[in-house]
Order: C-alpha cells, then sequence, then structure tokens
C-alpha cells in the first residue's frame, strides 16, 4: 500500500453541526475534491472529520459567548448525540472509530477486525499509535499542524507567539526527544538549585548559632566573674526581713533560706502578703469614704412617722381628686343643660318676625340669638358650681403639694437609713479584711493592737513587704548565678560541636552550589543545542518550503520564505521572514504580504510540514478546507499544479468555493496511473435536514507526467 492509495475510505456524519440527517461519503479515493457554494456544509464536513478524530473542535472554542452553548449537536436535533463514524485502510489493517457527544464530551469507539472493541481513553491511545506509530507526536498537534488546515486558522503558525511557534516546529520536526532531555534538565537544574539553597540556608543558620553560642559564652563568664557570695547576700536579706515596723514581727527560725526553692517559696509568700494588705486597706479606704457626709442616722420612729405622714397625705390628696372630679362632673352637666336651652332658642329665633307684635319695634334675631346665650349660661347655678369647682382643685393642687412634699421626707430617711446600712457591710468587710491578716500570712506575726490601728501602720507594712520581697529576689538571683560556670562549659561545649558541623556543611554547600552551576551551564548548552538541531533540520526543510512558496510565487519581489531562530529570555524563538533576495532585503510577512500573500506563506509552511512528517512516520493524508480564497490566479494555477504532487505522498482532501478552481483540480487530479481514483463530491444547497450532495469518479488520464518537486534534504 502506497500513501497514493487512500487512507479515509468512509465518512458517516449524523446530527452534528450542518448535518440534520445520516449522511455517508465514499472517500475510497487519492484524492478528493470537495466543491460548492459556501454555506452548503463543507465545513461542517472537515469539522466532522476533525471532531471524529480528536473529539474537539478548537477554532469555535473561544467563539462560544457561554460554556454551555451546543456548538456540536446540529442546532435541529438537540438533545441528542452527534455521531461521527470513520473507515481507516491502512498498513496495519482496517480500523473504524465512532464518536458519539455533544459540547459536553464525547465517546470514542475503535473497532478492528478479530479484536474486542475498544471504548474512552483506550480507543483514544490506540488511534494515535495507528496513526501515527514511528512518533510520539499528540494526534491533535499532528493533525493541526501537518494533517488538517482550515481556511479560519490557516495563518495560526504565523501569528502566533514566537516561543510557541518554536515549540510547535520543534515538535512536529520529530525533536521530542531533545524536547523532553531539556525539560529534564531543567528539572534537575532547577531541584539542585533548590538545594544549594537549602544548603546556603543551612550553613547560614548554623554560622548565626555559632555566633550565638560565643556570645552566650562570652556573657556566662562575665556574670561568673562579677558574681557576689550567697552567703552575704543571704544575710542582707535575713536583715531585710528583720527589719519590721510596728505592730509586726519576724522570727528567723519561722524561715529557710539555705536553697533555690526555699527563697522562691518565701518571695512568693511575701508578694501574697502584699496582696493581702493591699485589698485589706482598699476596703478600709472604702469604708471610711462612705462614712464621710452621712450625717445622722434617722430613727426607726422618724421613719415609721414620716410613713405615716406620706400615707395620710397620700389618701387627702385622693380624697381631694375625687370631689374635684364630682364638682367638675356637675358643672360639665349644668353647662350642657344651659347649652341646649341656648340652641332651642337659636331654632326659636329664625320664627320670630321683623318686628315685636306687642310693641312694633324691630328684632334682630342675631343680637337676640348672642343674648339669650350669654343669660343661659350666666345662670345663678352655673356660676355655683363653677365656685364650688375652682375651691375644690385648688384643695387638690395643695393636697398634692403636701403628698409630693411628705414622699420626699420619707424616700430622702429610707436613703440615708440604706447609705448607713451600706457604710455598716462595708465596716465589717474591712474588718473581716483586716482581722484575716493574720491567719493568712504566716511569714510574720501581728501584735494583738494591730487590728485596731491599721489604718495608720497599713502604708509602712505595705513598703516592709516589698522591701523583703526585693531581698529575696536578689538572693534569688545570687542562687542563680551559680549555675554560670556550667552555663560557661555548656556554651563552650556547644561552640565545639557547631565548629565540627559547620566544616562539613561548608564543603557540602560548596558542593551543591557547584552541582547547580554545573547544571544550569548545561540547561543552558542544551538549549542552544537544540536550538541549533532545530535550526539545522529547518534548513534541511527550506528548500522544500522555498519550492512550495515559489511555486505559488505570491510576490514580484519576496521570492523566499524562512524561519530565523533565536533565544530570548533563555526560551527558543521562531519567527517567519520573506526575503528579497536581490536587494538582500528580510521582512515579517504578516507586515509587508496582503491576506492572500500572508496564506500563501502559512500554505507552503503547513504543507512542508506535512511532506516532512511522512519521513518519520506522519499523517498518510493531508485535509485542506479551501486554501486558495483570496488567490491570485496565477497562484491558483501554481497550487493545482502543487496539488498533482501532493497527491502521489498523501491521500488528499481538499475543498473550494470557486467553481473554475474546482474544475481545474477535476483535470489536474484525475487519476494518471492504473488503480488510483479521484472522487469529486459536490454540495449543491442545504435545507434543515442538511447539505444536498453528488458524487462521482473521475475518469482516468494515464498519458500525464507528474509534478516533481525539491525533496527534503536529509
Amino acid at each position: 500500500m502506497t500513501y497514493s492509495e487512500p487512507v479515509i475510505n468512509r465518512l458517516r456524519v449524523e446530527a452534528f453541526r450542518g448535518f440534520r440527517d445520516a449522511r455517508e461519503f465514499d472517500l475510497s479515493a487519492a484524492a478528493v475534491v470537495i466543491t460548492g457554494p459556501n454555506g452548503t456544509g463543507k465545513t461542517s464536513f472537515f469539522d466532522a472529520l476533525q471532531w471524529g478524530l480528536l473529539g474537539r473542535i478548537e477554532r469555535l472554542e473561544s467563539l462560544r459567548s457561554r460554556r454551555n452553548v451546543e456548538h456540536v449537536v446540529n442546532q435541529y436535533r438537540l438533545g441528542r448525540k452527534a455521531t461521527v463514524e470513520i473507515d481507516l485502510g491502512l498498513p496495519s489493517g482496517s480500523v473504524t472509530v465512532r464518536r458519539t457527544g455533544d459540547q459536553g464530551g464525547s465517546t470514542l469507539e475503535l473497532r478492528r477486525t478479530s479484536e474486542p472493541p475498544l471504548f474512552g481513553d483506550e480507543a483514544e491511545a490506540r488511534l494515535r499509535s495507528i496513526l501515527l506509530p514511528h512518533t510520539e507526536l499528540a494526534l491533535e498537534a499532528a493533525l493541526t499542524t501537518s494533517g488538517l488546515m482550515q481556511q479560519d486558522v490557516m495563518r495560526r503558525v504565523l501569528e502566533a507567539r514566537p516561543a510557541d511557534r518554536y515549540q510547535q516546529l520543534s515538535t512536529v520536526l520529530g525533536l521530542g526527544v531533545l524536547e523532553d532531555f531539556e525539560d529534564a534538565v531543567k528539572s534537575v537544574a532547577k531541584h539542585a538549585s533548590e538545594r544549594e539553597k537549602i544548603a546556603r540556608a543551612e550553613y547560614a543558620r548554623l554560622v548565626d548559632a555559632l555566633r550565638q553560642a560565643r556570645d552566650h559564652y562570652d556573657s556566662a563568664r562575665a556574670r561568673l566573674a562579677a558574681r557576689p557570695q550567697v552567703a552575704a547576700v543571704r544575710e542582707e536579706a535575713l536583715a531585710a526581713l528583720m527589719a519590721t515596723p510596728p505592730g509586726i514581727f519576724f522570727s528567723e527560725s519561722d524561715l529557710t533560706l539555705e536553697t533555690t526553692d526555699d527563697v522562691r517559696d518565701a518571695a512568693t509568700a511575701f508578694g501574697e502578703a502584699i496582696d493581702y494588705v493591699e485589698s485589706a486597706r482598699t476596703l478600709v479606704r472604702h469604708a471610711s469614704q462612705m462614712r464621710e457626709d452621712l450625717g445622722e442616722v434617722p430613727s426607726e420612729e422618724q421613719v415609721a412617722f414620716l410613713r405615716e405622714e406620706f400615707a395620710r397625705a397620700e389618701a387627702a390628696k385622693t380624697a381631694a381628686e375625687t370631689s374635684r372630679g364630682i364638682a367638675q362632673g356637675r358643672l360639665h352637666a349644668a353647662r350642657m343643660a344651659a347649652a341646649d336651652v341656648a340652641q332651642l332658642a337659636a331654632l326659636a329665633v329664625p320664627m320670630l318676625s321683623d318686628a315685636c307684635p306687642v310693641c312694633g319695634q324691630s328684632i334682630e334675631p342675631a343680637r337676640v340669638e348672642r343674648e339669650l346665650r350669654e343669660r343661659a349660661e350666666a345662670t345663678d347655678t352655673i356660676l355655683e358650681l363653677q365656685q364650688t369647682f375652682v375651691e375644690l382643685a385648688d384643695a387638690f393642687s395643695r393636697a398634692a403639694s403636701a403628698e409630693t412634699a411628705a414622699r420626699e421626707l420619707m424616700n430622702s430617711a429610707e436613703e440615708q437609713v440604706e447609705r448607713w446600712q451600706q457604710a455598716r457591710s462595708a465596716e465589717v468587710a474591712a474588718s473581716s479584711a483586716v482581722e484575716a491578716l493574720r491567719q493568712r500570712i504566716g511569714v510574720v506575726q501581728f501584735d494583738r493592737d494591730y487590728v485596731e490601728s491599721f489604718g495608720a501602720t497599713a502604708g509602712p507594712t505595705v513598703d516592709y513587704f516589698r522591701r523583703a520581697r526585693r531581698a529575696l529576689h536578689n538572693l534569688l538571683e545570687t542562687f542563680d548565678r551559680q549555675s554560670d560556670q556550667g552555663a560557661v562549659e555548656r556554651a563552650a561545649a556547644e561552640i565545639h560541636s557547631l565548629q565540627a558541623m559547620l566544616s562539613p556543611a561548608e564543603k557540602h554547600m560548596t558542593a551543591e552550589s557547584t552541582r547547580a552551576r554545573s547544571l544550569q551551564t548545561l540547561s543552558e548548552q542544551t538549549l542552544q543545542a537544540r536550538v541549533e538541531v532545530t535550526e539545522a533540520r529547518l534548513r534541511s526543510l527550506q528548500p522544500l518550503v522555498a519550492n512550495i512558496f515559489q511555486r505559488l510565487d505570491p510576490h514580484p519581489a519576496f521570492k523566499t520564505v524562512e524561519f530565523e531562530l533565536d533565544t530570548y529570555y533563555r526560551k527558543g524563538t521562531t519567527s517567519p521572514l520573506v526575503i528579497d533576495e536581490v536587494e538582500n532585503i528580510s521582512a515579517d510577512p504578516l507586515l509587508v504580504f496582503s491576506t492572500s500573500q500572508a496564506n500563501i506563506v502559512a500554505l507552503s509552511y503547513f504543507i512542508a510540514m506535512s511532506l516532512s512528517s511522512g519521513e518519520r512516520g506522519g499523517l498518510p493524508f493531508l485535509l485542506l478546507d479551501d486554501p486558495v480564497q483570496s488567490m491570485d490566479d496565477v497562484n491558483v494555477l501554481g497550487f493545482a499544479d502543487l496539488c498533482r504532487h501532493l497527491r502521489t505522498q498523501r491521500q488528499l482532501i481538499v475543498s473550494t468555493h470557486e467553481r473554475r478552481f474546482a474544475g481545474l483540480l477535476e483535470r489536474k487530479l484525475a487519476p494518471r496511473a492504473a488503480g488510483t481514483r479521484t472522487k469529486i463530491i459536490t454540495f449543491t444547497g442545504w435545507d434543515r435536514s442538511g447539505p444536498t450532495v453528488q458524487e462521482r469518479f473521475v475518469d482516468p488520464q494515464l498519458l500525464e507526467d507528474p509534478i516533481r518537486l525539491v525533496g527534503l534534504a536529509g
């Protein structure tokens, strides 16, 4: 089997993108030309091949407005799973792959004759090994860089970042082993650098520890040389303890100051004594402050009398309030009755004539009504009731004032009694606290009269206890200094140990530093070597790229294309250049070329990568989706001649929306050897069910010679 024979024999699509209903394509030809107007499903045809092999369509990922937007299943079959099935004819045997899924994911099934089917990751791995048996290149990288070129990603290689383009070139050129070695060296160098940092940190820690040990050694020696005698300091402490104020006695026989624990316990006891005396003094001061400005305490008889007076005043107020309410009610009732009389008079006035029937005088209704109301309200009864109400209201005010005064006197007396009770409670608490000092404080003894004179002697007592505790602390520090000799010996031993550890640590740090520098140098040399090898491979590929570029002839001056390699920030970079060899000028094609001319640069690179990868076991087919868009007629003719050669190296599947180019390809790609076939698939239209398609084989033309291309230099 040769590469001129078909590899992709059949494609079946259902519910995928532009295909609603099931559609099967016979692709069992060395060359397949897909033609038809834009929008009839040609791109969905190539998407089906890509999704069937990879399970994803990278160019559509960034176009979705939301991650859950469906871009795989046909819009008229939403809720179903898309299906793409591909039959492959390979030297190792026939293989059928079937992928089902949607935008959320897919599952691949792989079937071979006389073998159980594989699914999922196992099927993905087997498919890669079948299509790329002699390389570790990932199937996605191989397909997108040298197997399938779609019109909207044609220039990705030119527009990629230089470092990414270098990575892509290096991988596709079969330099994966070098890349793996470079990554391994970088990893080891990074690990060595981390080990060097750890070794330096350990060495610095030992140096700092040695400095601190020497400082401790010098300090302990200085304290040892200046320490006083314990006996002398003990005598000073006992003298301070014996200097007691009046009312307090200290017995040397009751306290032992021979050991550190004895001194520490005594210092603690004197400290607690200070707290007890301070607490008792605080209570005494509080009780004294409460007794100030208290005055005489009312007797129980006085308080009882004031309470009775308040009760009588309160009863008188209640009675006066009741009488006032009754008088107010009577006054209100009389006024309501007078108002009713005035209302009746007001109703009678309108019935009067303009003149009096008796005396003949004229009558003014408004004046008559007003006089009637005034006379009704000014009756003797209402006046008497009003006078009574005023007198009772005054009586209530006097009763309320008397009640308020009685309450204030009673409350004042009760509050005075309460303050006296609180002061007496404070005095009892203070006396109890002072009495308790004799039981709580055991380091000294108190005179019996001490409690009565506590207010005057508390201050000197606290001062004494503080002096005693300070003297005991001095004695305790003197005891602690006796251990300075041991501290000197321990510091000397620590210095000796650290000095013994420092020398190996320094040697280890030096060794790790040397190793890290060597590995860093190796990493840089590996990068440079990879750049050089990649450059050599590109130089060997350059004649093929230049030959393809010259055949397509996109520009009148820039006749050559190549890739320039460099290192930037310790990374390999690759930049495309077009060259005018006459004037010795080079430029970035994206900056100086038109869209169609830049597309030809990308196309030349893509086809050269595909042809060169064949020598290292690359993909046995080449899929080109409308590669001649925006090309001039001369470029189209050159590309058609180029396709004649590609057909002899790969199964070629190429699409175009240009009818003239489709006819030219039909003539150029007509079979010229026995047993080869060329297939024409015409997309004539599209409706909701999917594309309408016509398929036919091209009649052979066996007399025409094939086009020759400059081969890949080895």
